[in-house]
């Protein structure tokens, strides 16, 4: 088991090297619009390039567990930084929009298992903590920030690809520390020889009412946390009338109120004990605040960060609480990590459908219709939670 001693600047590491895989996947948003001048496309097509970053996540979340059992989570990690690496690097020199999208398909691989190989390195160095679990939830947060504030800047100085090219970077720095600062934890048996996992079944995971409910829910979050990310800023400027660096600005409050919601989400949890109630309200939540939307106007900046201030504090205390009511479901705690990745598959889902889904509504019909989207699915957040709560008192 990995020492305690330096656990501080372990998860840092690790923390640092999430919000590096943020980087990667929101380094588009504020920029779409020169992306799609550059291919040739409209930006409808762009959001594609949020979305197709999830389709590792969804291919990849089951299998996940097994890769990580067998790998290591040291080792994983270092694979998924190689893949950030491989994936900037082509984005970088992609001069059409298949090699681009072929390239943001790799940059998600790292994505499909940051967050599952992040808890379990939560669970080697803090056990039976949900705060901390909620601490390194918001590494998309903080990518979020950074790169609403930077990007623009960056992109007028050093050109379009720059940010391909410092995500490749940071992502091979932090393939070296990983590599030169993590031991790979052993599991020993009473002969010294690595235990050998239990066997697991998928197939009885799938049968718990109660986790499929929470997945649902799960799918929920992403659809809602992730279209915001990356409609925030044509809200502002098309809607709001706002120009670039403004919208981006108030688009990034959203990622900056994420940050202490998600820690505050796993400090009730552990107080109370309740994180379903807490995913309850955070629903009730985020579709008010979603059906609120088109409410948002000209000269409202008070409008704008309280809107954002309220989405975040909704989406960040849901994501907290299923991420740490998911293992619960289990009675067999060797299905704890499947149970994890059950939840991450129907959350990659959301991400991947809710931008796309989104943004072709506000095309068609106005962002009045585009918040009537986002409100519904709030509810079926709702409807949910709800749903979990009374399947798990069945089974208990």
């Amino acid at each position: 088991m990995e020492t305690t001693k330096n656990r501080g600047l372990l998860f840092v590491i690790i923390y640092l090297a999430a919000t590096t895989v943020s980087l990667s996947q929101l380094k588009i948003i504020p920029i779409m619009g020169d992306i799609a001048g550059s291919m040739g496309i409209d930006v409808a097509n762009v959001s594609w390039l949020m979305s197709v970053f999830t389709v590792a996540g969804i291919i990849l979340a089951i299998p996940g567990a097994a890769i990580l059992q067998k790998t290591g989570p040291k080792k994983l990690f270092m694979i998924l930084m190689a893949a950030l690496v491989i994936g900037n690097l082509l984005g970088a020199v992609a001069t059409n929009y298949t090699v681009l999208l072929i390239s943001r398909m790799i940059e998600g691989i790292a994505f499909a298992m940051v967050i599952m190989n992040g808890i379990v390195f939560c669970g080697m160095w803090y056990p039976g903590n949900s705060m901390v679990v909620g601490i390194y939830t918001t590494f998309a947060s903080i990518g979020n920030v950074i790169v609403m504030n930077t990007v623009l800047p960056i992109v007028a100085k050093h050109g379009l690809k720059c940010p391909w090219y410092i995500v490749a970077a940071l992502a091979a720095l932090f393939f070296v520390l990983i590599g030169i600062c993590i031991k790979e934890p052993k599991a020993e048996g009473a002969s010294g020889e690595a235990a050998a996992a239990p066997k697991v079944s998928i197939g009885e995971a799938f049968k718990s009412k109660p986790l499929l409910f929470l997945a649902i829910g799960q799918l929920c979050v992403g659809f809602i946390l992730f279209t915001l990310m990356t409609i925030y800023p044509s809200i502002f400027t098309e809607r709001c009338g706002l120009d670039a660096g403004a919208a981006n600005f108030y688009a990034g409050l959203f990622g900056l109120f994420s940050i202490p919601f998600c820690i505050l989400g796993g400090f009730i949890i552990d107080k109370i004990g309740k994180a379903s109630s807490v995913a309850l309200f955070s629903f009730v939540g985020m579709a008010i605040a979603s059906f609120l939307l088109p409410m948002l106007g000209q000269n409202m900046p008070a409008g704008y960060v309280l809107h954002t201030l309220f989405m975040a504090c909704f989406t960040g205390m849901s994501l907290t609480a299923i991420l740490s009511t998911a293992p619960m479901t289990m009675k067999n705690p060797a299905l704890a990590g499947v149970a994890v990745a059950i939840v991450n598959m129907l959350y990659y889902i959301g991400i991947f459908i809710g931008t796309p889904i989104t943004m072709n509504v506000a095309a068609s019909s106005g962002w009045s219709a585009a918040s009537a989207v986002l409100g519904a699915i709030g509810v079926l957040g709702v409807i949910a939670i709800l749903l979990y709560s009374s399947a798990a008192k069945k089974e208990s």
